[in-house]
C-alpha cells in the first residue's frame, strides 16, 4: 500500500510539473477563461486540466443536456460523472471533479493490485503492471476533469467482485460503468460468460446479473422522455466525429494509414498534430496485435473485456482518442508485465514516460491529444 501511495504521488507531482515547463516550450492555446460564477485561485494550474471534453463536462455541471452554449449534442457525454460533481452543491465544480479524477485512481491502483493478488500474480509481476498503467503515454487523462479514472475504478471493482463469485456487486458496477460511459456496456458479455461458467458449476442462475443493464436502461428512460428516442445518445457521437459501423475496423484503419503516409489536411503543416496521428495508428496496431498474442495466454474473461472494448472503439470507424481509450483496458498491463522480457520491459517503461512527458505537455497547452 506504501509503494502505490508513493507511485501516486511520483505521478502527481511529475505530470504538475509538465504543466508548469511545458509553458516554457510551447505556445499556450488553453483558455484559462471560466464562467462568470465559477472563483478559482491558482488557476495556471488546474485549468488546464479541463481542456477539450472536460469543457464539455464541466457545462453539464452548470446548465446540464440543454445549454445552449455549445454547438454539438452533449447528450454523448453520459451523466455519472457529472451528477458526482453536482451532489457537491457547496463546493466549486472544478475542484470536485478534479478531486474525484484523482481519489478513483488512487483507489484504482490499489483494486489493480488487489485483482492480480485474486490471481496470484506474484508481487514483482504485479508492481510492474502498476508501474505500466501509471506511465501509460495518456494516463495524464486519470487526472484531468474527465471520466477514466471513474470508469476505470468500476471496472476494476467489477472484476474484483466477478472474480469472488459476488454476481450482485459485479452487476451494480457495470450498471455504474455504463452510465458513466457507453463502453461500459462491454462489461456485460464478460459478466455472462461468467454467470454461464456460475451455471456450469452450480446449475443455478445468478439472476442478479440483470442488475448490470438498470444504469443504461435508465439513462435511456431519461433519452425517450426528453427527445423520444431511447438510443438517441449513441447517434449523438456522429455530431462528434464518431459513427458506428460495422465495417469500421476497416474505415478506421486505412484512415490511420493514409494519414501515416500521405497526412491529413491538417497535418500537411504542422508536424505535432502529424506525431499524434502517428501515434493513433501505432496504437491501434498496439492493439490488434496485443489481442492476437493475448489469446488464451489472459484470463478468458480479461480477454473477452479487451476483444469487446477494442472492437466497440474500432465501430466508430475513426482512430481519433485511442491512446485514452486504451487506458481502462487493464488486462494489457498485466499481460505485458508477466510475458515481457526484462530488458523489452524496461524499453517499453522508457517509450511510455517519454511519450506521457509528450502528450500530456502538448494535451495541458491546449493541443488536440486523443
Amino acid at each position: 500500500m506504501k509503494k502505490i501511495l508513493i507511485l501516486f504521488i511520483t505521478w502527481f507531482i511529475l505530470l504538475s510539473v509538465v504543466n508548469k515547463v511545458s509553458l516554457k516550450f510551447l505556445k499556450d492555446n488553453t483558455s484559462y477563461e471560466l464562467p462568470n460564477n465559477i472563483q478559482l485561485t491558482h488557476r495556471f494550474w488546474i485549468v488546464p486540466w479541463l481542456n477539450f471534453d472536460g469543457r464539455n463536462y464541466l457545462e453539464i455541471v452548470l446548465n446540464g443536456y440543454e445549454s445552449k452554449s455549445q454547438i454539438n449534442d452533449l447528450k454523448a457525454f453520459f451523466p455519472l460523472y457529472p451528477l458526482l460533481i453536482k451532489t457537491f452543491k457547496s463546493c466549486n465544480p472544478i475542484i470536485v471533479g478534479i478531486a474525484i479524477s484523482l481519489v478513483s485512481f488512487l483507489f484504482s491502483l490499489f483494486i489493480f493490485d488487489k485483482i492480480m493478488n485474486q490471481d496470484k500474480i506474484s508481487k514483482d509481476r504485479r508492481w510492474k503492471a502498476l508501474l505500466l498503467i501509471i506511465l501509460f503515454p495518456t494516463s495524464y487523462y486519470f487526472f484531468a476533469f474527465y471520466t477514466e479514472s471513474l470508469f476505470l475504478l468500476f471496472t476494476l471493482l467489477f472484476f474484483y467482485y466477478v472474480n469472488k463469485r459476488k454476481f450482485l456487486f459485479a452487476s451494480i458496477f457495470i450498471s455504474l460503468a455504463s452510465v458513466t460511459r457507453i463502453v461500459g456496456l462491454t462489461l456485460i458479455p464478460v459478466i455472462l460468460w461468467e454467470a454461464y461458467k456460475e451455471y456450469r458449476n452450480t446449475k443455478k442462475i445468478p439472476w442478479s446479473i440483470s442488475v448490470s443493464f438498470v444504469g443504461f436502461v435508465f439513462y435511456s428512460v431519461y433519452m425517450k422522455l426528453t427527445t423520444g428516442n431511447a438510443l438517441s445518445m449513441v447517434g449523438k457521437h456522429k455530431e462528434w466525429g464518431r459513427q458506428i459501423n460495422i465495417f469500421g475496423i476497416f474505415i478506421a484503419l486505412k484512415d490511420g494509414l493514409l494519414k501515416l503516409i500521405f497526412k491529413s489536411q491538417l497535418s500537411q503543416s504542422n508536424m505535432l498534430i502529424y506525431s499524434i496521428e502517428v501515434i493513433e495508428f501505432v496504437c491501434a496496431l498496439f492493439l490488434l496485435i496485443l489481442l492476437i498474442v493475448s489469446f488464451r495466454k489472459l484470463k478468458f474473461s480479461y480477454w473477452l473485456y479487451i476483444f469487446f472494448s477494442s472492437m466497440f472503439m474500432f465501430s466508430s470507424s475513426v482512430l481519433i482518442s485511442i491512446p485514452r481509450l486504451i487506458l481502462p483496458m487493464f488486462p494489457i498491463f498485466i499481460f505485458i508485465s508477466k510475458t515481457a522480457p526484462k530488458r523489452v520491459y524496461y524499453l517499453i517503461c522508457l517509450i511510455f514516460s517519454i511519450l506521457l512527458v509528450y502528450l500530456s505537455s502538448l494535451f495541458l497547452r491546449g493541443y488536440w491529444v486523443a
